[in-house]
C-alpha cells in the first residue's frame, strides 16, 4: 500500500490556466505542502498569483523567452516568495514568451518548473 501511495503522490501534477488553481504535488513528496497558483499574461510578462503555500516553499514566476531574430533562448524569473503573493517574470523588449509557468524549490531536489 505504501508503494502505491508513493507512486500516486509522485505522479500527481495537475496544472490549470488563468485563474484556476494549480496543484503541484509531484515535486513535493508531502501532499500537505501543495502549492496553488493562477497565472496571467500581459505583453511580455507573466504574473503568477500564489494563493496557497502551506509549507512556505520558495516559489517564483518563470518565462522562457526567445529572441526571434537569432532564436536565442533565455529564462527569466520573478521575485522569489516564501508564502503567498504575486511574482512576475518579464522577457526582454525584443523577445517573445515561448514558455510560462512557475517554479517551486524543494529542499534536496532544487527548483522544479511547472509549465502553464
Amino acid at each position: 500500500m505504501k508503494l502505491k501511495q508513493r507512486i500516486v503522490v509522485g505522479a500527481v501534477s495537475v496544472l490549470a490556466f488563468s485563474g484556476l488553481p494549480v496543484f503541484v504535488a509531484g515535486a513535493q513528496a508531502d501532499p500537505s505542502c501543495t502549492v496553488s497558483v493562477s497565472g496571467s499574461t500581459s505583453g511580455k510578462s507573466y504574473t503568477v498569483n500564489f494563493t496557497k503555500n502551506p509549507c512556505g516553499r520558495k516559489v517564483r514566476a518563470y518565462v522562457g523567452c526567445i529572441y526571434t531574430d537569432t532564436f536565442y533562448r533565455s529564462n527569466k524569473y520573478g521575485k522569489t516568495l516564501t508564502g503567498t503573493g504575486t511574482s512576475t517574470a518579464t522577457c526582454d523588449s525584443r523577445d517573445i514568451i515561448e514558455k510560462r509557468g512557475h517554479q517551486v524549490y524543494v529542499p534536496g531536489q532544487g527548483w522544479t518548473t511547472y509549465l502553464h
